[in-house]
This record gives structure tokens, C-alpha cells and sequence, in this order.
């Protein structure tokens, strides 16, 4: 579904991905690990194709990404993958359901859709009930729930998790982790968790160590 062949991504002088190599497959969720700074972030951007990579390639579902002009690679992020954050980005002035459905509501689908799907993803992430909530209503881990929820609302068949339970505690931190690997594989989509936890790595089926020489595997 996902690969990458020798991806390097330079900032000036300072080469920032190393010939990074790496694949998954339809409901396989892959953990990258690494300090702080080393490039985690910047991997998950050259795959959504929000930097260019100055070599190497990434293919998904048979796309050259690195071959897409600024609006195809706009469509391809908003229809076929799905983003969860350290940070949450939930609005505030929205409803859970309305920060739920909103990818959907930009992509121009019936309202009425929208909100079947929003409680649907409401009620898978155990917030059932709590739709009509607003943002200051919850906590630090019901409020990820949401950002879960939101990500998955399309159906997307890639899931990118940047740092997602940075900013939790340790035991909502890793009730947000299984349920993130439990709903990737339910929903036969590829995830790619970057963090610098090898706690929060524990969980995926494979797990790689990125450093300045590249991208390798670890136990």
C-alpha cells in the first residue's frame, strides 16, 4: 500500500532523511522511532507530499507521490489518508460531531452523511453520547478520542500519527494507543506512528529506529 525507496530530504547543508526505505501493507501499523528533532515529522510530511524529497521515491496504491503537482496531492491527503496530532487540532467552536465530520463536510458530502458517519466514529472511539459536546467539556485523552475519530471519519487507507500521545498521561496514553492500532486494523487501513516512546512503539507489528544514517529495524 505504502512504499518508499531511498527517500532523502535535505534543509540546506543538513540532510535530514538518509536514503529512508520502508513499506506497509493494508492493516499493518508501523512504528518509527526516534529522538527528538531527527526527522520524524518531516517523514510523515514527504509521504503526505507536503515537502518535496530531493531523492528517492514514494509510491501509494500504485501513486508516484513524488510525481504530484500541489493540487493532486491536496486530493490525495484529504480523500485517501488520515492525520492525528500531538496537539489534538480540535476547533473549539465546533461540536465533537462537527470536528468529526468535518473532513467529510469539505469534501462536499450530504450533511445527512456526515452526521450518520460522525456518530458512528463518535461511538467507535467510546464517546458515544458526547456528540453534542464542545472541546472544553473534555479532557486531554477524550479530546485525542476525537482526533482519532476525525481521522478515520474517511475511511482513509493510510492513518499518519505524529507524536499522538505527547501531551497525555501515561495510562490515557496507552488507552489512545490501542484503540489507534485496534481501529487502523478494523478498518484494513496501513498507520505509521512516529515517536520518540519505545513504550508507545510496544504495540505496532514492526518498529524501526530513524537516525541520521537512515531508517533501521529494532526488536
Amino acid at each position: 500500500m505504502l512504499r518508499l525507496c531511498g527517500v532523502t530530504k535535505r534543509f540546506g547543508a543538513r540532510t535530514v532523511l538518509n536514503a529512508v526505505s520502508l513499506d506497509a501493507g493494508q492493516g499493518e501499523y508501523v512504528a518509527i522511532v526516534g529522538e527528538s528533532g531527527i526527522g520524524k515529522s518531516t517523514l510523515l510530511h514527504v509521504i503526505a507530499g507536503l515537502e518535496p524529497v530531493d531523492r528517492g521515491r514514494i509510491e501509494f496504491e500504485g501513486i508516484d507521490v513524488t510525481r504530484l503537482d500541489d493540487d493532486a496531492a491536496t486530493r490525495l491527503r484529504r480523500d485517501r489518508f488520515g492525520f492525528v496530532f500531538q496537539a489534538f487540532h480540535i476547533l473549539p467552536h465546533l461540536s465533537v460531531a462537527q470536528n468529526v465530520g468535518l473532513p467529510l463536510l469539505l469534501r462536499g458530502v450530504p450533511q445527512a452523511v456526515i452526521d450518520q458517519r460522525a456518530v458512528s466514529l463518535v461511538a467507535a472511539v467510546g464517546l458515544a453520547g458526547r456528540e453534542a459536546s464542545m472541546p472544553r467539556e473534555l479532557s486531554g485523552g477524550e479530546l485525542q478520542r476525537v482526533a482519532i475519530a476525525r481521522a478515520l471519519v474517511g475511511n482513509p487507507s493510510l492513518v499518519l500519527a505524529d507524536e499522538p500521545t505527547g501531551n497525555l498521561d501515561p495510562e490515557n496514553a496507552a488507552q489512545v494507543l490501542e484503540l489507534l492500532r485496534a481501529q487502523v486494523k478494523q478498518r484494513g487501513a496501513a498507520g505509521i506512528l512516529v515517536t520518540h516512546s519505545q513504550a508507545a512503539a510496544a504495540g505496532c507489528d514492526r518498529r524501526y529506529r530513524l537516525s541520521a544514517s537512515g531508517l533501521t529495524p529494532t526488536p
